[in-house]
Order: C-alpha cells, then structure tokens, then sequence
C-alpha cells in the first residue's frame, strides 16, 4: 500500500487509542476541536475549493445546528447524539434553499448572500427570547457521565464526523459530480455550454457543505452545555475554516486537514500563553499575518507548493484537479 494510504490509517487508529494513553483534558479538548475543524473545512473546500464558491455563510449553519440541537434536547429530550445526523439533513435542506437563491450570483454577491444568512439567523436567535433564551443563552442539561470520562463521546463523535466529511469529499472528487464542481470553478461558462448542470451542482455542493458545519454546531452545543447567539454565530469560526483551506491547500482532500491540524493547536496555545484580556485581539493579529504569510509566499497553500516543486513545475493546480474539466463532466 502506498504511503498516502497508510498515513492516514495509521492516525485514525493513533487517534481512536489515545484516550486510552492520555487522559489530560487539555490535550483531548484541543485535539476534539481539531476535529471539528477539520471536518468543517473539509466540508467548506466542498464549496470554496473544488466548485470555486468562497462562502461565508457557514458559521449561520454552525449556529443553526448548535440552536436546533439544543432546542430539541431541552424541550423533547432528544439526546444530540441521536438528534445530530438529523440536525445535519436539515442544515442541508436549508443550504439548498440558501444555494437555490444566492447561488444565481457569483463572487461578491454570493458572498455577501451568505454572509447576510448568518446575520439574519444569529437576530431570530436573538430575539426569539421565549424559545432561545435570547442574549442569555440556552442552558443545555449535563450529560450523566463521570466526569473523567464526560469528554470521550464528543471526542469521538468529532473524530467519526471529520472521518465521514472526508470520505464524502473523496468519493465527490472521484465522481461525475466532482468534474463538474473542477468544471465549474475552472470555467462556468464553458461547464454550463458542455452540459453541466451547473445550478443543480452549486446547490447539491453547497448543501453537503454545509450539513458538517450543522452537525459540529450540535456537538459543540451540548459539548459546552450552553449555546447563545455570540458563542453560535461568531465569524471568526468561517474565518478560521477559510485560513486552514489557505494554508493546507484549497481544492485538494487534505489541504483543509492539514491546515485544521496546524492552525487550530498553534490558536488555541496562543490563547492559552496570552492574557486573557487581550487574547481575542492578539488571536486575530496571528490570524491576519498567517493569512498576509501564505498568500505572499505560499498562495497556493502547503500541499500544491510541496507538490509543485517536488515535480519541479511551475505553479501546480490542485492535486486533486482531473485533467481534463468539462469533457468528462458531460
């Protein structure tokens, strides 16, 4: 077997032992929101990276699945365990919805669409005090679980969640739907004359997309026990996705992974070594200079540069790129 088949096989069971070995809180809180992270933007590529749609909606779908999990386990004692797959086919059929009116623009406009929907979400949230809690938040109950062991289930469920975002991200880019998606981000216009159904693509695309960030938004709810409208729709969750896309390699299976598992634990110690007064404020500055770092000397993100010059081409496309677009997406 080859090297880029066993890696990752190697780490999931790495990953599924090392409960058992470390039992620090620290490590498996940081590594559980690794996770979450990567799965998240290995579902934002399915849209920013493969179809060339930039979106900043994704954190309205992360509150989206945080507020409907949590409505359903405080009003109908719905465990989110059993709630959350479900919790994500509703945030795909409200991404299809999103996706069959913003999806008719491109760029700007569809960015600003996207961005709009977060907003609109976080004020129904907001205001819908009776049901929500409003600004107060939304006390979610303990789960009945030693508390040395109360982390393990999130853990895993994260950890099952990124397994299942990249296995539907492979078996796209190994699809007719995949080619078209390339086709699309490559050029629309000549995808749309070869016989890509582009509208249906973008909206099919930019609902498997988001239903990731709807079932991590559940998991997280019931992880903190408390879920309110700044905790839920907070932009720099998007921001973080779209940083870890850039950095590992956007429109390539592993990029966002990687990017996941190298921007979130230097984040999160960051965080832990700075005061707390101005944490959040120096958080964004790294972010900003690791963004302003890679666009000026690795645009194209880790993976396509190492990729490129182990080939010794130029600039290469991304390594999950067919050759040959709108052909073989017909």
């Amino acid at each position: 077997m080859k090297l880029r088949t066993v890696f990752p096989i190697v780490m999931l069971g790495l990953f599924l032992v090392l409960p058992i070995v470390v039992r620090e809180g620290f490590y498996l809180d940081l590594l559980l929101f690794t996770f979450m992270y990567a799965a998240m933007s290995v579902g934002w590529d399915i849209m920013g990276g493969l179809a060339g749609y930039v979106s900043l909606g994704h954190v309205g779908f992360f509150g989206l699945g945080s507020y409907v999990a949590g409505l359903l386990v405080v009003h109908f004692g719905i465990p989110v365990f059993l709630s959350a797959p479900f919790v994500g086919i509703l945030a795909g059929i409200v991404g299809a919805g999103l996706g069959w009116i913003s999806l008719r623009a491109r760029g700007t406009s569809f960015v600003i669409v996207t961005l709009t929907f977060t907003y609109v979400i976080q004020l129904v949230a907001l205001n819908l005090r009776d049901i929500t809690g409003g600004s107060s938040g939304l006390y979610l109950p303990l789960l009945t679980l030693p508390a040395d062991v109360v982390i393990l289930p999130f853990y895993y469920g994260m950890l099952v969640l990124l397994v299942v975002a990249i296995l539907v991200s492979l078996a796209i880019r190994r699809s007719k739907f995949g080619l078209g998606l390339v086709a699309i981000r490559e050029e629309e216009g000549k995808a749309d004359g070869s016989g890509v159904n582009t509208s249906l693509y973008k909206i099919l695309a930019f609902a498997i997309s988001v239903s990731f960030a709807g079932v991590a938004g559940a998991l997280h709810a019931q992880y903190l026990n408390y879920v309110d409208p700044d905790l839920a729709f907070e932009l720099i969750i998007t921001l973080n996705l779209i940083i870890m896309c850039l950095v590992g390699s956007r429109g390539t299976l592993w990029g966002p992974v990687l990017g996941a598992f190298l921007v979130q634990p230097l984040s999160q110690y960051l965080i832990y070594l700075t005061p707390s007064g101005i944490a959040g404020q120096v958080h964004l500055v790294a972010l900003g200079v690791v963004l302003v770092l890679v666009v000026m000397f690795m645009p194209d993100g880790i993976i396509t540069t190492w990729t490129s010059r182990r080939g010794g081409r130029g600039r290469a496309r991304p390594v999950d790129a067919p050759e040959r677009l709108p052909e073989a997406a017909t």
